[in-house]
């Protein structure tokens, strides 16, 4: 099921791109009552980490049986995977129903809603529908204008911020994160994983004029790795023997901060999980694009990486993998991909820049690629996909990795090309 779905009018908004502003979405969720008001909401945001964050959350709630609702931005394969109920993405006929339901209001009022505020409402719609018992909503971009900041939230996450979405957001992080910490309710918890200029200078300030209660990763909770094991440890208590089922170090962080969220839900909703529910949870989290490995004989790895704070991420696992290492690379025009590849480029062996719908010239990123690349290393284009993955696959051989990255557009039509497992 594409994009379309049989529904032409949520192809059509599309076309109407990001438009920032509330006042669209308070108009829609009126007209059917405010389901977005009708059960607990977690609201999570971030530059990078808030889909994994978001992950590990709901995937705690339900090994603790609760019914859960997941919303997540973007889809990678097909547009229902951003909806998913108890871990599942939202079922077709319901998806169907409720699109045609949203498209009567919208065809027969005045509220023209952009393609993410509809596919945002069907998800609230569909939460109340299904009767789950919390919503673990990631914020699309920003916060205090995103259309899922209707919520009322009875916890809100800031992951990290970083320079990304600038033409909306503002050129520093100090406005960026002010633009997140709209998420914040007064009374209500505010975990976040900020460093401690940024909350000291923005974050903190904010919350205060809010009354939101921070609740700060290295200063109220902490994790520790053990090899393969992880300890949480906070004002609530212990975590021990914690395994992120999501790959990469980063995710250490993005787990501290999701258990962090659920000790807030049990000490200020009165959810109930116990010690073996955040662990189950924790190992079970699956969340695809996201450094999976979707392939072998070579490794092929493919990871969302957009901007220069996940490269930096990126970058401290392509030094442990096998070499030689081919990085196939492509981006929207729009983002940073120099500093992207002044990051990722010298670490590879070797460069295919490729391309996708709506994607940057690969023969522009490939000059860019050019000049961060290592003596010797070779930088190609190959415009097509599939090509593109088969002539990174035959550089690095059967004992070489391939990592994709450059953005979750490219993740996406790789996964649909090659047949990869999302």
């Amino acid at each position: 099921m594409d994009d379309v779905l049989r529904l032409g009018f949520l192809g059509s908004l599309q076309r109407s791109g990001i438009v920032p502003g509330l006042d669209r979405m308070k108009a829609l969720m009126g007209a059917f009552g405010n389901p977005q008001l009708e059960y607990p909401v977690v609201l999570v945001t971030g530059t990078n980490g808030k889909g994994s964050t978001a992950c590990f959350i709901e995937s705690i709630l339900r090994a603790a049986g609760y019914r859960t609702g997941r919303f997540t931005s973007p889809h990678l394969v097909d547009v229902r995977e951003r909806i998913a109920i108890d871990g599942r993405m939202i079922d077709a006929g319901l998806f169907l129903e409720l699109g045609n339901e949203l498209r009567s209001v919208v065809e027969s009022g005045d509220v023209r809603p952009t393609f993410f505020e509809a596919l945002t409402a069907i998800g609230f719609l569909a939460f109340r529908r299904v009767a789950v018992d919390v919503a673990v909503v990631e914020i699309g971009m920003g916060g205090r204008f995103d259309s899922t900041n209707v919520a009322e939230p009875v916890v809100s996450v800031l992951t990290n911020v970083g320079l990304d979405h600038v033409g909306f957001l503002g050129g520093t992080r100090e406005a960026i994160a002010s633009e997140k910490v709209g998420i914040a309710r007064r009374g209500r918890p505010f975990v976040t994983g900020v460093d401690e200029l940024l909350f000291e200078s923005t974050v903190g300030p904010a919350l205060a004029g809010i009354g939101a209660k921070p609740v700060r990763e290295g200063v109220d909770f902490r994790v520790t790795r053990h090899g393969a094991t992880m300890s949480w440890k906070g004002w609530s208590g212990v975590h021990d023997g914690l395994v992120p089922g999501l790959a990469g170090r980063w995710q250490d962080s993005n787990l501290s901060l999701a258990v962090a969220a659920v000790e807030c839900l049990r000490e200020s909703a009165g959810f109930e999980v116990d010690d073996d529910a955040f662990r189950r949870g924790a190992a079970a989290a699956s969340w695809p694009a996201r450094f999976q490995k979707v392939a072998s004989a070579p490794d092929t790895i493919v990871d969302g990486c957009h901007n220069v704070h996940a490269a930096e991420s990126l970058r401290q696992e392509l030094a442990g993998l096998a070499r030689p290492l081919i990085l196939v690379h492509a981006t929207k025009p729009e983002k940073d991909y120099e500093g992207v590849l002044a990051l990722l480029a010298p670490l590879a062996d070797g460069i295919v820049e490729t391309a996708f719908d709506g994607g940057a010239d690969p023969e522009i990123v490939a000059a860019v690629a050019r000049k961060h690349a290592g003596p010797g290393v070779g930088v190609e284009v190959v415009p097509g996909i599939a090509a593109a993955v088969g002539r990174a696959r035959g550089l690095a051989g059967v004992s070489g990795t391939v990592v994709m990255a450059g953005s979750l557009y490219l993740a996406g039509a790789a996964m649909r090309e090659m047949g990869w497992t999302v």
